[in-house]
């Protein structure tokens, strides 16, 4: 028996100094541009993934309408732990560990609801709503030493809101979240301060073989892929205004900001954007929260993608699902679960203005769902694409060659087309014709790495 755990041990520092040794490549590699592929299909880097990031730093978990009423919940995950996000009878947000605090079972099985208890299934603690334990069956005669107050669920620590979005951190310290979000609370700010946002239905997930890093660094800016990608829906006439070429516009990548990533396409026009909204409901917006600068940026703006590290992103665009129809200004939330070296859950939530009429809303959702759900024109585009990146980075020949790296060096020759817009009044760097510059997508793998070496043993 004892031979077996040594020859655990053993193998488990073997990968531990591997994914060292990998890391340590990377940090000389990647100002020269270069990401090591193994990192997109490896175990040992997944776990380590899942300490050193998603539980270390403020990850997503859900927006405030998704819980409006003391009692609300619904299911999510931090990494791979499974939390309930339920709003108590008190009407403040908890995240609750999903797991009795007697013999480790779930005690929330329904994917959402309202409730205000909850019961173990395998001997029936109850909690209520705020976590605290309230029942155990024969405590008399079984469990009269135990102290209630003490054994309650655990929770993540820090859990805060930012105009809607809330956050969770399950490490014991950490900075506030406005601090940890820095710059992109400026764009943050034009889509849930100028905007009073809601879900509308309940989000879609699915799963994908693929590593969440991909589709996180894509929607950092990754505005190349467009033409070649998405050729067949813009040829249909799907899309945006921007993408099919009806609007002309300048595109915006946004580099250096705190971590995040953005990309703008903003319409040089007499006439207002606001990422498709039209005037009646653009009229409902609250014009006076921003500030000249954000609110300019806003009635350009015709498209816009980002991602807050480390898996959440959005796109906001002016959107249709039929040449025929009018576009509408269409918001999703996407947050990109990792399930293991190179697969992940995607969740999508679709968000319309709260005070927009019933109509609208139906058509927000249906122009989200026709372009961006698990089979949309565009979301059929990534994935399939995707699906080899992780095949190839898993490959021997990726682990046994030092040069299989990923390329972000677009925009770095003598004369690049993507120059600094020296008169960019927003948070970050801003490079403008931005579709030809990685410096925006290259910023999440040094963020990335920093967090994967930022404890002082790697």
């Amino acid at each position: 028996m004892s031979h077996g755990i040594d020859e655990s041990q053993s193998t488990s520092q073997t990968e531990f100094g591997r994914v060292k040794a990998l890391l340590e490549r990377m940090g000389e590699t990647l100002e020269d541009g270069e990401v090591p592929m193994q990192i997109l299909n490896d175990d040992a880097v997944h776990q380590l993934e899942l300490e050193r990031i998603f539980g270390q730093t403020w990850v997503y978990v859900g927006h405030e309408s998704e819980v409006p009423e003391p009692g609300d919940y619904r299911q999510r995950t931090i990494g791979e732990d499974p939390f309930i996000f339920v709003r108590g009878e008190d009407g403040d947000f908890r995240v609750l560990f999903n797991s009795c605090r007697h013999r480790g079972a779930n005690v929330c099985r329904a994917e959402k609801g309202n409730t205000s208890h909850f019961r173990c299934p395998y001997h029936g603690w109850t909690y209520k709503n705020t976590g605290d334990l309230v029942g155990v069956p024969q405590k008399a005669a079984g469990f009269d030493h135990l102290d209630a107050e003490e054994r309650g669920l655990h929770e993540a620590p820090h859990v805060e809101e930012y105009n809607g979005l809330v956050f969770a951190c399950v490490a014991p310290e950490v900075e506030p979240l406005e601090e940890f979000l820095g710059g992109a609370t400026w764009f943050l700010d034009m889509y849930f301060d100028l905007i009073d946002m809601e879900v509308i239905g309940d989000p879609h997930r699915w799963e994908v073989e693929n590593d969440w890093k991909t589709p996180t660094e894509n929607f950092y800016g990754d505005n190349y892929h467009i033409p070649m990608g998405h050729k067949s829906a813009i040829d249909a006439g799907v899309g945006s205004d921007t993408a099919t070429g009806e609007k002309e516009s300048n595109l915006y990548g946004i580099a250096d900001c705190d971590g995040h990533g953005f990309s703008f396409y903003q319409i040089e026009s007499e006439e207002d954007s606001y990422w498709g909204h039209p005037p009646e409901v653009v009229e409902t917006f609250n014009h006076d929260a921003l500030d000249d600068d954000q609110h300019e940026v806003a009635r350009k703006s015709g498209v816009t993608l980002g991602t807050i590290f480390p898996n959440l992103s959005f796109i906001f665009l002016g959107g249709r699902d039929d040449p025929e129809k009018d576009s509408v200004g269409t918001f999703l939330l996407r947050k990109w679960e990792p399930r293991g070296a190179g697969k992940m859950e995607v969740v999508n939530w679709i968000l319309a203005p709260k005070d927009a009429s019933d109509e609208y809303k139906e058509r927000v959702y249906e122009v989200g769902m026709s372009n961006f759900s698990p089979s949309g024109n565009f979301e059929v585009d990534d994935v399939g694409i995707w699906y080899g990146i992780d095949e190839a980075a898993g490959s021997v020949f990726a682990r046994q060659n030092d040069d299989v790296n990923t390329l972000f060096t677009m925009g770095r020759g003598e004369n690049p087309a993507a120059t600094v817009y020296d008169e960019w009044v927003g948070p970050g760097t801003a490079y403008l014709e931005g579709g030809m510059t990685d410096e925006n997508q290259l910023d999440f793998y040094r963020t990335w790495h920093e967090a994967m070496t930022s404890d002082g043993g790697m």
